[in-house]
């Protein structure tokens, strides 16, 4: 007996596509013209498979997914979307949807999603963890951030990866690849911050022998290199304006035309972009293109400080202990509390890069003996650098004790404002306001 699909679709011209896509494979097909007759219709017809637009008259495609969530939450329920609303089709996924597709639909895609869904299966295939694993983490945000890795990677929806210096941004667009149906074709990575300009352009649509001095032979660029598989825009804020058309046109077309070619080339890619910038500031300030920003920020991801997270980094510290033991031969190295206590506390700037690189240099100096408290402080400057613990403090007292931390901390930077508000944890325009709350002058203050 054939499956049965039931699509519930407003769009006349839409619905019919599909339906034809759906006969023509030998499915049973029941179609209704928005959420109110697609529950009607789901009652009698009894389908094995729904599809449900989003944006619909009378009932959306969010009370569908509330209806087969109560009634019939065994049947897979794949979502219809617009580019707009992908943001709205991920969080139906979180809530039980099979998974999404994005108008206008490729015939392929469905047949294909269609028979995972009825073979009761993801299009992204579980159990491949190994690398997700090495966003290392137990923590409810970083939970958090491995499900919406998971759920973007079923989807060749364009990920827009943001968040601070060493957060791990390469990593997550690495697990992103590595858990979808591209894992076994290429990821390319381009660091747009560390090509010069002027071969940029070179470097991702590749040219042809001749086009300019020095191509001595035809290059493949970025976007051909990553054909079928995942292509990383790392630092995507340093892309030089004149540029990011091009770009725009072959993330839009999916065509690409090497330098000094006349021939544009197919690609099928998967893009995932990555910056520390502010790129929504960028294109109120004309420096970054709001077509190609808003193209490439289909769903966003933000990678979380440490701070975000402080209970995470005794278990990233013992991971990156026991790899630097491993690699350089060591025997592994205990961390004693106190020392523990100290990398918590540590305010960690560059953030999981920064607690990396410290940890590659206390593994080489203990060489497999314990690390202590004095050898953590002496690393990172304990008495300049971390955040004191806080002290109960009375109403009574707040005042006083306020101004005799600040005055502390300044004395034990020299009076560098720098230094003592790094201690404090507060910004310097923040400490010289309360330095001139509390009439502390800032003669000899460097």
């Amino acid at each position: 007996m054939s499956e049965k699909i039931l699509i519930i679709e407003d769009e006349a011209r839409m619905r019919r596509i599909l339906q034809l896509v759906l006969e023509t494979r030998g499915y049973l097909v029941e179609t209704a013209t928005d959420g109110e007759d697609g529950i009607v219709k789901w009652k009698n017809f009894q389908p094995d498979l729904v599809f449900t637009d989003l944006k619909m008259p009378k009932a959306d495609g969010m009370e569908v997914l509330k209806h087969r969530n109560l009634k019939y939450p065994e049947t897979p329920l794949i979502i219809l979307t617009a580019f707009g609303t992908v943001s709205t089709a991920v969080d139906a996924m979180k809530r039980g949807a099979f998974d999404y597709i994005t108008k206008p639909v490729d015939n392929d895609i469905i047949i294909e999603k269609v028979k995972a869904a009825l073979a009761g299966k993801s299009f992204a295939p579980k159990g491949h963890e190994s690398d997700g694993q090495l966003l290392i983490g137990s923590s409810g945000v970083m939970r958090n951030i491995r499900k919406e890795l998971e759920l973007v990677a079923s989807t060749s929806t364009s990920v827009f990866i943001t968040g601070e210096s060493g957060t791990g941004k390469e990593l997550a667009a690495r697990t992103i690849h590595d858990l979808s149906p591209r894992r076994h074709k290429p990821f390319i990575r381009v660091n747009c911050a560390a090509i010069p300009r002027e071969l940029m352009e070179s470097e991702l649509f590749g040219h042809i022998k001749g086009s300019f001095t020095g191509a001595l032979h035809d290059r493949k660029g970025s976007f051909i290199q990553a054909d079928s598989g995942t292509l990383f825009l790392d630092e995507i804020g340093d892309m030089p304006l004149d540029l990011q058309a091009k770009v725009l046109h072959a993330v839009e077309d999916k065509l690409i035309i090497p330098v000094g070619s006349g021939e544009p080339v197919k690609i099928d890619i998967k893009i995932i972009s990555a910056t520390n910038q502010n790129v929504e500031e960028m294109v109120g300030q004309k420096k970054f293109r709001s077509d190609l920003y808003f193209r490439l920020n289909a769903y966003t991801i933000k990678m979380p400080s440490l701070k975000e997270r402080p209970e995470d980094i005794p278990e990233l510290v013992q991971h990156f202990l026991s790899i630097f033991s491993r690699e350089f031969n060591l025997s592994p190295s205990r961390i004693m509390d106190s020392a523990m206590d100290d990398f918590s506390r540590y305010s960690w700037p560059g953030n999981v890069r920064e607690l990396k690189n410290r940890l590659e240099r206390l593994v080489l100096v203990s060489k497999g003996s314990d690390i202590t408290g004095e050898m953590v402080a002496r690393l990172l400057e304990k008495e300049a650098r971390i955040t004191p613990e806080p002290q109960p403090v009375s109403k009574k007292n707040l005042f006083l004790k306020e101004k005799e931390m600040i005055v502390e901390a300044l004395t034990a930077s020299g009076w560098n404002i720098s230094r003592a508000s790094r201690q404090l944890g507060i910004t310097r325009n923040t400490l010289r306001y309360r330095m001139k709350k509390f009439d502390l002058k800032e003669e000899g203050c460097s």
